[in-house]
């Protein structure tokens, strides 16, 4: 190199040096790690923040819909007709999921990943079905809720009705219904007054403080007019079932329902030597009780016997006659439907027609009518002496006694207990 350019790189060298050393400081490497560029780091942090934002697990609760299946529940959540089907034949062994009910509640979990998860049924007010996923299979189980049961006394006097009476207590429906089927066959509960009295003590299922369902009921003391009807639950030493009894050890279930429905309709028209016929324009017997109720309305065989007669009947229209083996005979007419055939035997509480207004009706009701074995009409309404079901056995007569005399104490909380022997002598 010559000695002119050794001068120049000399004088150059050192400010070419100082000049990169300037850049270095002031403009870093674009390859600097995001750690030691602060913008670089806010970037980074934002991007982390949307890459982790997954979509939530769901979770859906309802009850079933009417004319809906559990296809019809999952596919609603955009799962696949595949996992439908591996749910119920994996569930198979515990419940038949073909067969949910309407109204019944459910709960379906959805993973993030759109994956079911686990699917929840309640079965009844006692048990509920849970299908938990374990890896491609789901580990199906039934369990029992667990329930607070008290036992409770309700004492109250009927005021307009027994339904409208109980509902303004707190009960519900349901509490009517079972007495009403205890009950059946000796009271009639279109003929309650204003001023009657009801007692019983019954179990009540609570879970979380809430009333979920009634249990057993142990006692019933109904006071209708200076007449009491009692019915004490008694289970057997021997069989373990449970049935009720009257004071006097005789079963409440007679041999004939006090009224053929499942429920006490409105008398439209009752039992008389002389009627006058609202379509015929004069007077004449009425040998039965007219029931009003909506058309199609079920009708019950009120006791166990045989079809004797199953058609048409004049002025009767659709009519169903049963022969009852004590002789006893019933007729059910204005019938909108036949349910039976004649020569078919019957149970008690068999639907064996719906009510309608064929015939000579002015609108849908049921001509009831009941004959003893002599041939003679009877009014329905009157307290007749219906041949009851077999009787306590005697061999079990004081454990009943025992059970009896408390449940009459606890009825009456304990103060009454020398009207008993007054009360039993009535009821004999």
């Amino acid at each position: 190199m010559s000695r002119k350019y050794f001068w120049i790189a000399l004088v150059i060298g050192p400010i070419g040096l100082l000049m990169i050393l300037r850049a270095i400081l002031y403009f870093p490497d674009s390859t600097t790690t995001s750690s030691q560029n602060p913008r670089s780091k806010i970037t980074s942090n934002s991007k982390a923040k949307i890459h982790s934002v997954q979509p939530a697990a769901r979770i859906v609760k309802g009850t079933v819909p009417r004319n809906s299946n559990l296809q019809n529940l999952l596919l609603g959540q955009n799962l696949t007709t595949q996992v439908v089907h591996e749910l119920i034949q994996q569930s198979r062994n515990i419940y038949n999921l073909n067969r949910i009910r309407t109204g019944n509640n459910y709960t379906i979990e959805i993973s993030n990943t759109g994956k079911l998860e686990s699917f929840r049924y309640e079965i009844n007010d006692e048990e509920y079905l849970l299908s938990k996923r374990n890896g491609d299979r789901f580990d199906v189980d039934r369990y029992k809720y667990e329930f607070e049961v008290k036992t409770e006394k309700i004492s109250t006097q009927i005021q307009e009705s027994l339904w409208a009476t109980l509902l303004k207590l707190g009960e519900t429906t349901k509490l009517v219904m079972e007495l009403s089927w205890i009950l059946q066959w000796d009271v009639d509960f279109t003929t309650i007054q204003s001023g009657d009295r009801l007692r019983l003590i019954v179990d009540k299922k609570y879970r979380n403080g809430k009333l979920i369902k009634y249990g057993d009921i142990h006692a019933i003391q109904f006071t209708t007019g200076k007449k009491d009807f009692f019915a004490f639950r008694f289970v057997s030493p021997k069989s373990k079932k449970v049935k009720y009894y009257d004071a006097m050890g005789n079963s409440v279930k007679k041999a004939f329902l006090k009224v053929p429905f499942r429920f006490s309709p409105r008398v439209s028209s009752g039992f008389s030597y002389s009627r006058y016929h609202p379509i015929l324009k004069r007077r004449r017997p009425h040998l039965g009780i007219d029931f009003a109720a909506p058309t199609g309305t079920p009708v019950l065989a009120s006791a166990s016997g045989r079809v004797s007669y199953s058609g048409k009947k004049g002025g009767f229209g659709n009519t169903v006659e049963l022969r009852h083996p004590n002789g006893y005979r019933t007729s059910y007419g204005h019938l909108s439907k036949i349910l039976v055939k004649s020569g078919q035997k019957v149970a008690q509480g068999d639907v064996i027609g719906r009510v309608g207004s064929t015939g000579l009706a002015t609108g849908p009701h049921l001509d009831y009518r009941v004959q003893n074995p002599k041939g003679r009409y009877l009014n329905p309404r009157h307290r007749i002496s219906w041949p009851s079901e077999k009787s306590l056995e005697n061999r079990y007569r004081s454990e009943f006694s025992a059970v009896r005399d408390q449940l009459f104490l606890d009825l009456n909380d304990g103060t009454n207990d020398h009207q008993l022997p007054n009360l039993l002598s009535n009821n004999q």
